[in-house]
Parts: C-alpha cells; structure tokens; sequence
C-alpha cells in the first residue's frame, strides 16, 4: 500500500493566500516525506474566501517547489468547462511538472455548490462528462488535425498542442458512483478515486464493479489504481491524537451537518438522528481514523480487509485541524510507523484481497 494526499481545501480563513499557503505546506512536506501523490480538490461556486478553483495553477507551483510527488486536480468538473481548453491547460500542466501531472475528472454536483452552466442539469452532467472526456483524450492522442461533431460541443481542425509529456498522456482518475464510469475506468485502467465519505460497504461494492468490468472486458484487474480517501490524524497517544483533532474535526463535522447533510446519511445510528453523528461517534465507527500509530495502523488495516483492498490511501488534508506543526507530525508518524508495517500489502497478488481472478 501507497500513501497520499487528498488536499481538500476546506479551511475557514477570509484570505485565499493564506489557505494556498497551509495547502503548499502540507504538499512539500508530504513530498519530503516520500508520499507517492497529492489531489488537489477542484472547488467552483463555492461561497467560501479561500476555495480553490484552479488547481492547475496551485499545481504548477506545488511542482516547482517539490521533487518526486506527483499532482494532480480532484476533480476537473468536466459539464463546465470546454474540453478543448480543459485538454490544453492539462497538457501544459504535463510539461510544467516535468510528467508528474495527473489528470483526475468527474461531473460534479449541482446540489453542492457547484455553479450551473449551459444548461448542465443533473440529467445532462454525465452525458456531458462522458463527450468531454472522449474529446479531451482524442485532442491528446489524434496525430492530425480532426472534426468532432458531437451533442454539446462542435469544432473542426482541431488541433490541440503541446501533446502532453507522457506518452500517450498523462494517467487518468474518475470520481463517479455511476457504473458507465466505473466501467469505463476498469476498461482504459484509469484510477478510481473514492471519496472519504463512503463507508467501507460502498467502497466494496464500486470496488467489485470495478473489478468484475475489468475482467468482462479481458483485462486483468488492477487494484492498485484503487485510490480510497480517509479523514487521518496521528499523534503519540491515542488521547492526545483525539484532543488534538476535536476542535478542527468538530467544526466541519458540524458544518457538513448543515450544508451537505446526505454525506452522513449512511452513518445514522438505529433508531437515531443526524444530530447522533459526532466527532466521537465517526471515530468509534472508524469513518474518522484517529489515534497513536499502532491505532491508526489497526485501522487502516481493517478498512483494506473490509474492502477488499486497494492500492493507495489518501490523507485528507487542506484543513484547519490543530497546528501546522502538529499536522507534519501526524504525517511523519504515518511515514515512520504506519506506512512501513502496511507496505506489504498487494492487493493484486495472487494471495491478496483481490477478487475476480
């Protein structure tokens, strides 16, 4: 098992630099600390100072000041944006970063803040996302000029440069809970990424989609490119990584509670309400992985066993949890002593977790 980050830029401050500034630190550090990757949320129309809506631009300077992670965008939000332009800006990106660039991508959702377009109603973002995405890897592959004459957008001598860095471009990741994406992921070996929220039945079942649309369509499944998200803070003691975590986990949990209420649906105890699902309520049911190193490494151990496993984890970060300082340390303790006692975990070996072989 590999280790990243899922930067999610949901930080409280009232200036955008600032926020930048605590994200390109977690970044660096986690670069320094040999972390394989880092995602950094896409956030459009969200009415909040310090979003982040153009992380290609956040990625080009994460680039410049590290030296192996690799970057890329959690999610481009396809409906919005003209593929032409979405695949020149990821080229570029490709070039910029000296191939360290990932391309993730996804339709997004308009009852979550994100802005309407053109016409983009739930009914048409899938649609939509799946011609974009066609068009947006013909304009990195075609080796001539072409026409593309579709349902929503039209152009001819199209002719999309710089070709990006890697060949035939740069590795693709969806975030989808629809079965044609899942699909088309299992199919191209595109990554899938899944969201923090999702518990660990969930993650199963996209898992098993992925993994049975890999093997109908004749290829071998690859649990490696399984990307699953978790809310993560270590500390020395199990007392002393819950304290320090409550007050920063509190106030999103309790932010999310009002604005995206659906997110916690799942985790409503019997018999209760939303108003049951707390900071100490998602730590016991290890949505939030909080605790020494010995306690987290239980925990995420668990949580591969539950799903069946994968190849990465991602660390929530871009969030105002404790200290700067402190959140290096949980991420170093994740390196010195979690990372090494679940680096033998394969879950495409033949005696791994993997199904469907």
């Amino acid at each position: 098992m590999e280790f990243g980050l899922f930067s999610n830029g949901h930080r409280h401050g009232k200036v955008a630099a600032h926020a930048y500034e605590e994200d390109l630190f977690e970044v660096v550090t986690a670069d320094r600390m040999g972390f394989r990757e880092a995602w950094l949320s896409e956030h459009i129309g969200l009415n909040r100072p310090d979003t982040l809506p153009a992380p290609e631009l956040f990625i080009c300077k994460a680039a410049a000041l590290t030296r192996r992670i690799h970057l890329g965008p959690a999610v481009r939000l396809l409906p919005l944006y003209h593929p032409i332009d979405v695949a020149t800006t990821a080229a570029v990106c490709d070039h910029l970063t000296g191939g360290r660039y990932m391309f993730g991508f996804g339709g997004g959702g308009l009852g979550l803040g994100n802005m309407e377009q053109r016409g983009t109603t739930d009914d048409l973002r899938h649609p939509m996302m799946l011609e974009s995405i066609e068009l947006i890897v013909r304009c990195w592959t075609a080796p001539e000029p072409f026409t593309h004459e579709g349902q929503f957008w039209r152009g001819k001598w199209i002719n999309v440069q710089p070709k990006p860095l890697q060949k035939p471009h740069m590795p693709l990741a969806v975030a989808t809970n629809d079965d044609t994406f899942i699909r088309m992921a299992a199919e191209r070996g595109y990554m899938l990424l899944m969201s923090h929220y999702d518990p660990p039945e969930l993650l199963r079942q996209k898992m098993e989609r992925y993994v049975l649309a890999a093997t109908a369509a004749g290829r071998r499944p690859e649990r490696g490119l399984l990307r699953v998200c978790r809310q993560v803070y270590v500390a020395p003691t199990d007392k002393q990584a819950r304290e320090e975590a409550r007050p920063g986990m509190t106030v999103d949990i309790e932010e999310q509670k009002i604005g995206r209420p659906a997110l916690y649906r799942r985790y409503i105890p019997e018999g209760g309400t939303i108003a049951d699902v707390n900071y100490d309520y998602l730590v016991e049911r290890g949505m939030i992985i909080v605790g020494s190193p010995d306690t987290v490494c239980e925990r995420i151990k668990a949580l591969y066993d539950a799903t069946g496993g994968f190849g990465a984890l991602l660390i929530t970060a871009g969030r105002d949890w404790s200290t700067r300082e402190k959140r290096a340390r949980s991420l170093r303790l994740i390196r010195d002593q979690v990372a090494p006692y679940l680096a033998d975990l394969d879950p495409d070996s033949r005696g791994g977790y993997a199904v469907g072989y």
